[in-house]
């Protein structure tokens, strides 16, 4: 089984209009990601996967009018007053034997508990995308913890992104790995999954999984920094906490292939540089790691 667990959401249904068009080049640092795409893009990126993950980031209450998905502005599939949880339910619609829709919320929603009841009562939601810097909410703060509060007595999981952010008003100390620790302290059958292996602060992110049972790491986007990814990469082997890792995007942002050739082309970037080499069964595990059992998503 092959799960990707961070997706974002296309923004069309079909064949985007050359007048929606648009990229940005600070995710990739450099290299230009779209922000627009439709479902059949999306679908066909994730061929190499049997499951994936797929969610937008709800917005600030108070900025409601500005999307923050990865992709950017909503599209023609937000329409008629859809939400970022509809159009997960619409992907899943398009492929509902390969995408499972996740929602996402803000805890500083007056509406937070309306929609988490219709996004998981009405759009069959198995989980939740957080975060904390974008949407700009204390991750350890009273709002937060009644949110998590009910995600653990529903079983549901949590994908935080976690490490840095090219967004001047995202702050950082809300995406440190750290603040993980105190929030699986506080709920300990809550199954979180920290993004980007925590990026700069690997780890950091690794001492969190290593001591949570039901803490994990996705290596959503690594690959294209070679010797951050190495050096991340290292550190969860040599602290055997490997295991705790899943595989994952960030599309669009990057496509599964690459990312799962990324995690082959270790072995080689190691030995043309003179490193140790990380265990081909150890890589292999990443990439076949069922997700749905560990997560518990049905």
């Amino acid at each position: 089984m092959i799960v990707d667990v961070h997706t974002h959401l296309p923004t069309h249904y079909d064949t985007v209009p050359d007048s929606d068009r648009s990229t940005e080049n600070v995710m990739r640092s450099g290299a230009d990601v779209s922000k627009t795409n439709s479902i059949v893009d999306y679908l066909r990126a994730m061929e190499p996967v049997d499951k994936t993950f797929a969610f937008g980031i709800a917005p600030r209450p108070w900025q409601s009018e500005r999307p923050l998905t990865i992709t950017g502005q909503p599209g023609d599939i937000a329409v008629d007053g859809k939400n970022l949880n509809d159009v997960a339910a619409e992907l899943h619609k398009a492929a509902p034997d390969k995408v499972i829709p996740f929602m996402s919320l803000h805890p500083m929603d007056p509406g937070m508990n309306d929609e988490y009841d219709r996004a998981v009562g009405d759009l069959g939601c198995k989980g939740i995308k957080l975060g904390p810097n974008y949407q700009d909410f204390d991750p350890v703060g009273k709002a937060a913890f009644k949110l998590y509060a009910r995600l653990e007595a529903d079983g549901l999981p949590i994908v935080f992104h976690q490490g840095t952010s090219p967004m001047q008003d995202a702050p950082l100390r809300y995406a440190q790995p750290l603040v993980m620790d105190q929030v699986a302290i506080a709920f300990p059958e809550l199954r979180i999954v920290m993004a980007h292996l925590g990026h700069p602060w690997q780890n950091d992110c690794l001492a969190v999984v290593r001591k949570h049972p039901n803490v994990w790491a996705d290596v959503s986007a690594q690959f294209y920094r070679p010797w951050s990814f190495w050096n991340g990469m290292m550190a969860f082997y040599e602290w055997g906490v490997t295991q705790k890792i899943l595989l994952a995007s960030d599309w669009p942002v990057s496509v599964p292939k690459d990312n799962i050739d990324g995690l082959r082309g270790l072995a080689k970037y190691a030995r043309d540089h003179h490193l140790p080499v990380i265990p081909e069964a150890e890589i292999e595990g990443i990439i076949n790691r069922d997700a749905l059992e560990i997560l518990g998503v049905e």
